[in-house]
């Protein structure tokens, strides 16, 4: 199908971007949603996007790079009018494209898909450290859009179809990215509290052991 570059970029941009570092085809921009959910630019709320991105540290640009060098091989420059805009997504006429991909075109096609999932690998490999939660979600939605690029191989759904359905599939995982970065600050937010509580009562043993002894 469509490449879809995750761009991942730093905390201050948009999450409509990391949409196109995950999906491997392509199809829309609602990925765009999940950069800022794994990059840190959550919703409008306080310093949790900063945190998300220092925890995701270099992965986005190197993610990012991997997906550019697979993307824009001159190999593959006959798939580039099927492939979304890295800043506008897909457009009017890739959604309502009705033709058939070629043999050719499926040939490069499946090249660029083995290349692009190694960056995928990548991507979930370097998530599973520091959001483990993460990893499921994307990983489900790798196989949903594996298997749109195997119908349009196969010829049973055209370009336009098949971005369409990648359009469906991204606006499903755009939500489950934020419910499961929100749980994940909930998460993150408890953990802290719980430390903070354990500091303090720790202190405060300390200190009467400490009193104990002074007064015997």
């Amino acid at each position: 199908m469509l490449i879809v570059l995750c761009l991942f970029f730093p905390p201050a941009i948009p999450f409509v971007i990391l949409y196109y570092l995950f999906r491997g085809r392509g199809q829309r921009h609602l990925f765009f949603v999940a950069l800022l959910v794994l990059t840190g630019c959550a919703t409008a709320a306080q310093r949790q996007p900063q945190q998300a991105g220092a925890a995701i540290g270099e992965t986005p640009a190197q993610f990012r790079a991997c997906l550019t060098a697979v993307i824009t091989k001159p190999e593959y420059a006959s798939l580039l009018p099927h492939t979304p805009d890295l800043t506008t997504g897909l457009s009017t006429a890739q959604l309502t494209d009705e033709t058939f991909i070629s043999p050719e075109g499926a040939r490069l096609l499946i090249a660029r898909h083995r290349e692009v999932s190694s960056c995928q690998t990548y991507c979930l490999n370097a998530l599973l450290p520091v959001r483990p939660d993460m990893v499921p979600i994307l990983a489900d939605e790798y196989t949903k859009e594996t298997a749109l690029s195997v119908q349009l191989v196969e010829r049973k759904i055209t370009w336009g179809e098949g971005a369409r359905q990648g359009q469906a599939v991204m606006s499903d995982l755009a939500k489950l990215i934020v419910a499961a970065d929100r749980q994940w600050f909930v998460q993150r937010q408890a953990a802290g509290a719980a430390l903070m509580r354990w500091s303090a009562q720790e202190q405060l043993a300390q200190q009467r052991m400490i009193d104990a002894m002074s007064h015997p």
